[in-house]
């Protein structure tokens, strides 16, 4: 998935915590489960100068059910064009600069790690990205 202008980035339940507390470290930094939306999840990354992405992941809810395996998409707010539409998240987030994303998370209970595809625009996703989760 491309995270950042000009680069390639090839690396992108008992009762659950407040999914604040929710983290993961990445060959791009630390993503975090930044909040959710009526039918899904939206986590977070830092990409540098005040931009950021966000995952956004179609059924995946805090609610204790099991984790497994999700589909959504990624967008980017960097000032790169890499699509030729506009896609607007459900929080509002808007780039030219998305792709889609297939999660899969390696333990059905929270805490867990999970891997990542990402793609271009609607191009499979074919591009690994790894999350460590983060506890303690």
């Amino acid at each position: 998935m491309r995270m950042f202008s000009g680069c390639i980035i090839t690396a992108l339940l008992a009762a659950p915590p407040a999914v604040a507390d929710e983290a993961w470290k990445t060959d791009l930094g630390e993503i975090i489960w930044e909040s959710d939306y009526d039918g899904g999840a939206i986590f977070r990354i830092e990409t540098g100068k005040g931009k950021f992405a966000r995952f956004y992941i179609e059924g995946l809810e805090p609610t204790g059910a099991p984790r497994g395996h999700f589909e959504g998409y990624w967008i980017n707010t960097d000032d790169e064009t890499m699509c030729s539409a506009e896609l607007v998240g459900p929080d509002g987030t808007r780039s030219k600069t998305w792709g889609r994303l297939s999660l899969t998370f390696v333990d059905k209970a929270f805490p867990s790690d999970w891997t990542a595809l990402t793609g271009e625009c609607m191009a499979e996703p074919h591009e690994v990205i790894t999350g460590r989760a983060v506890t303690g």
